[in-house]
């Protein structure tokens, strides 16, 4: 009986505490990602890709301009890529996170998304940035990857939080003249 009691005063203080976990309701705005090949031989440089933003809901919504705040450092967004494996389970290769903090000023930049409308954001050199994890430390020929990037923005509408997910799946393939 004490363990049913556990698990709902759990239940109710994880509901009451989601606001602080911020809002995630969809306000129409879907993200995906583009890259340039989805089929590239691991000695290659990651291929540019860009994240594009469709306002599919019926209103204007704004988007925090916040992708490059900083021209010399890397984009303001989390990038994970991850080696697809049997039974749909996914390990970890390499990732980006942006490791600076910027002081927000009064003028902050905002794009508005009218309905039907696309946004798109270049990455450019995404090879720069990625640290590989281990045991290999890169991409390995012959693997089946997926391309998560995020987008966190806190300012698009006042006091809530989104976070945008593009997800793209590709191939490395050994296009080596000697196979």
């Amino acid at each position: 009986m004490k363990k049913i009691f556990r698990y709902l005063i759990l239940l109710a203080s994880l509901s009451l505490h989601a606001a602080a976990w911020g809002d995630m309701a969809d306000n129409g705005v879907e993200c995906s990602v583009v890259m340039e090949k989805t089929r590239f031989d691991a000695r290659e440089t990651f291929p540019d890709f860009k994240l594009v933003f469709t306002n599919k809901g019926e209103k204007t919504v704004r988007l925090f301009d916040d992708f490059y705040p900083l021209k010399d450092n890397g984009p303001n967004i989390f990038i994970k890529i991850f080696q697809k494996q049997t039974r749909g389970q996914k390990k970890e290769a390499a990732w980006y996170n942006p490791r600076y903090q910027i002081e927000r000023g009064r003028f902050l930049n905002f794009i508005a998304l009218k309905p039907g409308e696309k946004h798109e954001v270049l990455i450019k050199d995404a090879y720069l940035l990625m640290l590989y994890l281990k045991p290999f430390r890169r991409l390995i020929n012959g693997e089946n990857y997926e391309l998560e990037v995020s987008f966190h923005d806190g300012y698009g509408d006042p006091g809530v939080r989104r976070k945008y997910v593009g997800r793209k799946d590709f191939s490395v393939v050994d296009q080596s003249p000697w196979r």
